[in-house]
């Protein structure tokens, strides 16, 4: 009972904190314009595989966040700086909600509360779930697909982790590959460290999931978007994919070698496992 309680409560923050101003400030980021004017374009153009933006440019990202702008826009009548922001914010809401479940299930209802609070108020968590990029969706899949492997985990990788899955193929359709090998690799490194499981077991089974995860992304949007870009949209995806990590994009971004990369990532990886 309690724990229904405390749920129903957070909803009502919820909605109370997020909602009621996303559209109080115009936009004020190159980054947050830029990824409402592909929905935009998706609209004007009526291509939703791959528009080109202002007559010039594809999409740097996959275009999952960007169907949901245009979706909401069509109902609101416009791409307005509020309907822009609602996806973010609707993944932050159940990024919220869906660790407040989890943790509700194995601590208790005030610890989940109060984790569910802390993850609203976080200051970096609030402007990304308030802002027009694609970052909250991103990272509202990648949690919650980690939140479903650690469920999977429990049951000792038996069957088929079918919400997980879907999770990680929301995520390579927001911002490309690294929403599914980022999770899978944590969930591996933390597995491998508590031995509970041998490890050729481990990559088999994460191997497999990934492969699963792939499918989706490849089946919806890759390959289509690559009848219609054909090398510039494979080079783009090499780009933002394969150069990014090794710091040999085309423009100014990311351009440490790679060894900085692996090791700030690997950091990241260890860091996450540290609680």
């Amino acid at each position: 009972m309690a724990k229904d309680k405390y749920f129903w409560l957070l909803i009502l923050i919820v909605c109370g904190y997020l909602f009621p101003f996303l559209g109080a400030t115009d936009f004020n980021t190159k980054g947050a314009s830029r990824e409402a004017i592909v929905a935009l374009s998706m609209l004007n153009q009526n291509n939703w595989i791959l528009p080109i933006n202002n007559g010039v440019d594809i999409a740097y990202k996959p275009p999952f966040y960007h169907w949901c702008v245009a979706l909401i826009s069509t109902l609101t009548g416009g791409v307005t700086e509020y309907a822009s922001r609602i996806p973010s914010a609707i993944a932050l809401a159940i990024m919220a909600l869906a660790g407040y479940v989890f943790f509700a299930r194995r601590a208790s209802a005030e610890v989940a509360f109060i984790m569910a609070l802390v993850t609203l108020t976080n200051f970096e968590v609030h402007r990304s779930g308030t802002g027009c990029r694609v970052d909250m969706m991103l990272s509202a899949f990648m949690v919650v697909a980690s939140y479903q492997l650690y469920q999977w985990s429990e049951k000792r990788l038996q069957g088929i982790p079918y919400m997980a899955i879907l999770c990680l193929s929301g995520a390579v359709l927001t911002k490309g590959p690294v929403g599914m090998v980022l999770p899978c690799l944590v969930t591996v490194v933390f597995l491998w460290i508590r031995s509970e499981i041998k490890l050729p077991q481990i990559i088999c089974s994460f191997l497999w999931v990934a492969l699963a995860s792939s499918l989706l992304p490849l089946i919806s949007w890759y390959w289509a978007a690559y009848q219609q870009g054909g090398d510039a949209f494979l080079q783009l995806v090499l780009e933002e994919n394969v150069w990014r990590f090794l710091g040999k994009m085309s423009y100014e971004s990311h351009e440490n070698p790679v060894y900085y990369n692996v090791n700030t990532f690997s950091t990241y990886v260890m860091f996450v496992q540290l609680p």
